[in-house]
């Protein structure tokens, strides 16, 4: 192995033909490997020093946002997740070189985004996917410097939960249209708080331990242990290894809709699988759960996300009053 590493890239230090050549290589591990073969080529090849280094720094300047999207792949462990990734790139230019990339085309980005109808937020979320790229760009010397990127003001947005008497209701509408695996998925992702996509990999083998589930593969990455209710824990037992595997989009979006219509919901744009995680986080804080507590359990990275929360429980405020009422 003629390479280690330095600094934000790799240096390789080789020995050819009675000589010593050394040069830095921006990337990852692999790119070292593949460049320290490349390099041996070359010069075996009789071309010189200068020429094959000279190819390297060619190399990062033509380099696109595709380029650099494929070299983080890896870091997206859900396939929906990296769609949106490239969906945010398809909009700003594939084929852009990421070291021709100014605040004028993300801007841009912004502007058609807006104009198709899409909120702060969601807009945000295609800046995050553009900002770890130019991250990623920047600390492996692809790009000099990352544009500044100034993020959109968001809402509190609507929260949209079920009430114990509407789940009754349309867990009732689900029983009634034979959807039982619904109803199933349903209570769990009320008791839990787990996302779509985490309650399809459960893996009762190896995720429940005792009444703890671990869910693993969340979408920021953050192992999590969560305390199973008795009735949230016989249905996962009930339902085997794999309990919602077979559960695709299609099934889940029939039967789900099947319920909506019943209730008379289907012009409520919020109605959504999604609400189930909003109910969970609302039963807790409204029963006085402090928010750190609501934080870790929905595996939320930051305290920002689950502050949304936090005026369901407006009795807290007066348990402060109180507090202060009662100095002498």
């Amino acid at each position: 192995m003629s390479y280690r590493k330095r600094n934000n890239g790799y240096q390789l230090d080789l020995r050819f033909g009675g000589k010593r050549y050394r040069t830095q290589i921006v990337g990852s591990e692999q790119d070292a490997i593949i460049n320290e073969q490349l390099c041996l080529k070359e010069l075996s090849m009789g071309k010189s020093w200068d020429n094959i280094v000279s190819q390297f720094d060619k190399a990062a300047k033509q380099m696109t946002l595709t380029d650099v999207l494929s070299k983080i792949k890896y870091t997206y462990t859900d396939p929906k997740e990296f769609n949106k990734a490239v969906y945010a790139v398809g909009i700003i230019g594939p084929n852009l070189k990421v070291s021709e990339i100014e605040i004028d085309h993300i801007e841009n980005m912004i502007i058609s985004e807006k104009s198709r109808g899409n909120s702060n937020g969601t807009c945000n979320r295609k800046l995050a996917v553009i900002s770890k790229l130019l991250t990623y760009a920047y600390k492996r010397n692809y790009i000099k410097s990352k544009p500044d990127i100034e993020w959109l003001k968001e809402g509190s947005g609507n929260i949209r939960w079920f009430t114990q008497d509407e789940q009754d209701l349309f867990c009732n509408y689900l029983k009634s249209g034979g959807h039982h695996n619904l109803i199933d998925m349903v209570t769990v992702a009320c008791d839990t708080g787990l996302r779509k996509s985490e309650l399809k990999r459960i893996n009762i083998t190896t995720d429940l331990k005792a009444d703890l589930l671990i869910c693993r593969a969340t979408k920021n990455e953050l192992v999590r242990s969560i305390p199973l209710t008795k009735r949230s824990k016989a249905i996962l037992m009930r339902r085997g290894d794999r309990p919602f595997i077979y559960m695709s989009d299609e099934i889940m979006r029939s039967a789900w809709n099947f319920g909506r219509l019943k209730m008379g919901l289907e012009n409520d744009k919020e109605f959504t699988f999604h609400m189930t995680r909003h109910t969970c986080a609302s039963r807790l804080v409204q029963r006085g759960i402090q928010i750190q507590v609501v934080q870790a359990w929905l595996g939320h990275k930051t305290i920002k996300m689950t502050l949304r929360y936090a005026h369901l429980n407006p009795d807290q405020f007066l348990q402060a009053r109180n507090v202060l009422d009662n100095l002498q």
